[in-house]
């Protein structure tokens, strides 16, 4: 997504959610500042893709241990490339699963993300203004190189590709990357937001009030990206909503097409 389509749905999530732009942009400025030399290029990131045309998107939702197994029993990973949203990353090291990137915006425990940069090809860190301490403390901790999104318009070594919770920005990523087939799983929308909870060891009115807001704004995206999308989409999450334009099928299914 071009910074002139994505301008107007950001600033309109900037109105929706309470953000400040210029608290978006000091974090991209940092961010991009503390990168440096250590920064990757979109180019190099399609560099370190192998030879498949499927990614699969996990996200940290309520079905993502069953998504999981079935994954596992299916034996596919070898013919996908596989995209962590970081509140699913600690499953993936539990389970001594192949992550092959992590899209993260730093709030997924930092244990769990330096760890998982040690196994991943790549980390594509996310700037937004309410992270920047964790930019400040934990970017420093993580291992290899990295790709820095931002939400704001994109400069220096900055990319915005548009999407907003992690595992929507990485259904935008994957589809820049070239991707054929992009699979959703572990990515639920509805009500069901227990497995957020225990990821994020924090369940009050106002945490559950901003979840489901944030969770609302990335399926609205999805839907919006698959309006225009030319690729083969696909939703494999167990439970959670239907997600327009992404067809609902099974891992087993999968397997058959790729």
């Amino acid at each position: 997504m071009r910074w002139e389509e994505w301008e107007p749905i950001y600033l309109e999530i900037v109105r929706e959610m309470g953000y400040s732009v210029e608290e978006d942009l000091r974090a991209a400025h940092i961010l991009n500042e503390m990168l440096a030399s250590r920064a990757l290029t979109i180019h190099e990131l399609k560099e370190m893709i192998k030879e498949n045309d499927t990614a699969i998107i996990f996200g940290a939702g309520p079905s993502l241990t069953l998504d999981i197994q079935e994954f596992i029993e299916l034996d596919i990973i070898d013919k996908v490339t596989v995209f962590v949203a970081d509140g699913a990353s600690r499953a993936f090291l539990d389970k001594k699963l192949r992550m092959d990137f992590i899209v993260t915006d730093l709030d997924g425990g930092d244990d769990i993300l330096i760890e998982s940069s040690r196994r991943c090809l790549a980390m594509i860190v996310h700037a937004h203004g309410d992270n920047i301490i964790k930019i400040r403390s934990l970017l420093p901790r993580l291992y290899g190189r990295i790709l820095g999104t931002v939400q704001c318009e994109p400069f220096g070594n900055m990319y915005n590709f548009g999407g907003f919770t992690d595992g929507d920005r990485a259904v935008f990523l994957s589809d820049i990357l070239g991707f054929e087939k992009i699979v959703l799983a572990g990515m639920d929308f509805g009500e069901e937001i227990g497995q957020y909870s225990k990821n994020y060891n924090m369940m009050d009115e106002r945490w559950v009030k901003i979840k489901k807001k944030k969770l609302s704004i990335g399926k609205t995206l999805l839907e919006l990206y698959s309006s225009t999308s030319d690729k083969k989409l696909y939703n494999v999450t167990s439970r959670g909503e239907e997600i327009k334009g992404f067809k609902k099928t099974s891992f087993r299914e999968l397997a058959t097409l790729i």
